[in-house]
């Protein structure tokens, strides 16, 4: 994210996407015309070159301080101040935002010519190679007797204006607490850290950009090839018996003879009636920007799965919809404002040009799923989560506390310990109290309908509610199905760390009390220099590089710890345990893991895999 820019400033460079279809191309005085600024910005580029330093043709509106501008803009020319260093880099920049307004505001140029397409192509490779700014000016230089490519800067808002696709610029704090939406939207202070919203002269400290989606739904109509893929959903052939993808879910197939309901009012049409409707998924997730440092910058996208593609395609990078990124927020509900109305406004039809039919339609698009780690989704859901008295989102289990060790968290076995004041009955596993879309609905009326604020509380408490939940105008989103665990998570962020853990008697300063499941820290030691050896014979497109899991365990990412875990853990572990019923209990996990990452199963198997969940914690608690 960045700050906000003064006037002064160049404009800074948004993101957009664009399907560049066959056309003519430019007009001839458009092409003179870049000739013309080329020649200014090549004079300065040859100049700096030939003093053996790169072209740094950004956007000025990077976090760089003056000094660093200054040294960029000195290797063009001895310039003989600073000031004057400063003026050259800003007039460049002016130089090429002019060529970009003349181009698209002018001269109402919006064709794609052969120049735009190169220049898509080399942005392109630069997104998808991961190739750095220094190294694509690099390239950029060294073959610009060959070919003409802009700045990257450039680029960006030729993009832009093309795709027609504009960022919406959205004030939010300077710590990312909140965006300036909804109840916050006349609030000149955070609500959480104090900080000012605006600066002493009255600008913008910080904004979150916005990108928005229905501009990218009705381009997905635009190619022919993408609108045959998109029939997916459509054609899918649904098999009560078996489980092949998100359309052989209860709830899709309920929505199907369900009408729409937008802000409470009923729609005279039904989910998905028209074969051009698009399902899609929201993920939530925060990721590490560098490496696996755990204190370090976290950021979070905001991105839409669309499920009409086919699963082979639908994760790819290019097949992903981003709609903003920002920072571990306090509200997460005043960023997602914007894409709350935006689903709306698609759930009443968007008007939309179909290529491949010639006709304008009404283009729906329904989210029916959320994803995200525990925390996101606890955020997204309005649940107390999973420290509270009701912690789980699928069903009304309550937890229990030690209160002889005096702890305050509460967890939720199956078998209640026989302690004093634990007065929770044992829990059958087969006999859950499940909570439902209705009853999510029934609690929070019956939390608003208390005037007390201490009883209201109390009742949050007891039901494990903390507000109403996120993405709420579109009935389209089922409180108690749309949000399913999420595989990585439950099984390589926590459950297999949290194993090695408890085997090497690191697991929150627990003894291991009347059992014998730890493994000495000698044998550790060799399990970790077999599985360094291993990977030497396991092909790279499996699984990337496998560190010793005692000597760098910091560097193993939820990917490398389920891979160790199903292929590598089953041969290095056998005979390691002092019991073997510890052995016996991992594997059946990995069977759990196994069956779940099937590509289909059928009924039967989801009823054999409860089976074995329920075993597998009730031998982890024996």
């Amino acid at each position: 994210m960045e700050d906000s820019l003064t006037p002064s400033e160049t404009p800074s460079a948004s993101e957009g996407r664009l399907e560049a279809s066959d056309s003519s191309t430019q007009e001839t005085s458009d092409a003179s015309m870049r000739s013309q600024d080329q020649d200014t910005v090549s004079s300065a580029e040859d100049r700096s070159h030939s003093q053996g330093y790169e072209d740094e043709s950004e956007d000025p509106s990077d976090d760089e301080s003056d000094g660093e501008k200054w040294e960029t803009a000195a290797l063009y020319e001895d310039l003989p101040n600073q000031t004057d260093a400063i003026d050259f880099w800003r007039v460049r920049k002016y130089i090429e935002f002019f060529y970009i307004s003349f181009n698209s505001y002018f001269t109402g140029n919006n064709i794609v010519g052969d120049h735009d397409r190169d220049n898509i192509r080399a942005f392109k490779f630069k997104m998808f190679g991961n190739v750095t700014r220094r190294t694509f000016n690099q390239m950029r230089h060294s073959f610009r007797h060959k070919i003409l490519i802009d700045s990257e800067w450039m680029m960006l808002q030729r993009i832009r204006r093309l795709a027609n696709i504009e960022p919406i610029k959205i004030d939010c704090c300077i710590r990312f607490c909140v965006a300036y939406t909804g109840d916050y939207v006349l609030l000149e202070v955070c609500p959480f850290c104090k900080e000012p919203r605006y600066t002493h002269d009255r600008r913008v400290r910080r904004t979150f950009k916005y990108i928005p989606l229905i501009p990218r739904l009705q381009s997905f109509f635009e190619k022919p090839t993408l609108i045959e893929k998109m029939r997916y959903r459509h054609q899918f052939q649904h098999h009560p018996e078996r489980i092949r993808d998100v359309f052989d879910s209860t709830h899709y197939q309920n929505l199907l003879h369900q009408r729409v309901v937008v802000d409470g009012i009923e729609r005279p049409y039904n989910f998905f009636s028209d074969p051009r409707d698009i399902a899609v998924g929201l993920s939530v997730d925060g990721y590490l920007i560098f490496k696996r440092r755990r204190n370090g910058p976290k950021a979070i996208p905001i991105i839409l799965q669309i499920y009409n593609l086919p699963p082979q395609i639908r994760t790819h990078l290019e097949n992903i919809i981003c709609l903003g990124v920002i920072h571990k927020p306090k509200d997460l509900r005043s960023f997602l404002a914007p894409l709350d109305d935006e689903l709306a406004t698609c759930a009443l039809g968007v008007p939309t040009f179909d290529s491949s039919t010639q006709e304008i339609f009404n283009a729906h698009l329904y989210m029916i799923l959320e994803h995200g780690d525990i925390v996101a989704i606890e955020e997204m859901l309005g649940i107390k989560g999973h420290n509270g008295y009701r912690p789980c989102r699928s069903c009304m289990i309550e937890g229990v506390r030690m209160s002889d060790q005096g702890r305050k968290i509460y967890y939720v076995p199956l078998t209640t310990p026989d302690a004093e004041n634990q007065t929770r009955p044992s829990v059958n596993p087969r006999a859950l109290s499940l909570r439902t879309h209705e009853h999510f609905l029934e609690v929070h009326e019956r939390i608003n309908a208390v005037v007390r604020v201490t009883k209201r509380e109390k009742l949050k408490k007891y039901y494990g509610i903390r507000h109403f939940p996120l993405l709420n105008r579109v009935s389209s989103i089922d409180y108690a199905t749309s949000f399913p665990w999420e595989w990585l998570h439950i099984f390589g962020e926590n459950t297999i760390p949290n194993l090695v853990n408890l085997w090497s008697g690191t697991f929150k300063d627990l003894d291991v009390g009347q059992e014998d499941y730890e493994i000495s820290k000698e044998v550790w030691d060799e399990i970790g220099n077999e599985t360094e050896r291993a990977v030497k014979d396991i092909p790279s497109s499996y699984v990337r590089v496998l560190p010793n899991i005692i000597k760098d365990r910091s560097y193993y990412t939820a990917e490398t710890w389920t891979f160790w875990f199903i292929y590598v853990a089953p041969i290095v572990l056998k005979g390691r345990f002092n019991d073997e019923k510890y052995y016996v209990h991992m594997i059946l996990l990995t069977r759990i893991m196994l069956t779940t990452l099937k590509f289909e199963v059928t009924r039967d198997e989801v009823d054999e895999l409860e089976d074995r969940i329920i075993r597998w914690v009730e031998l982890y608690e024996e």
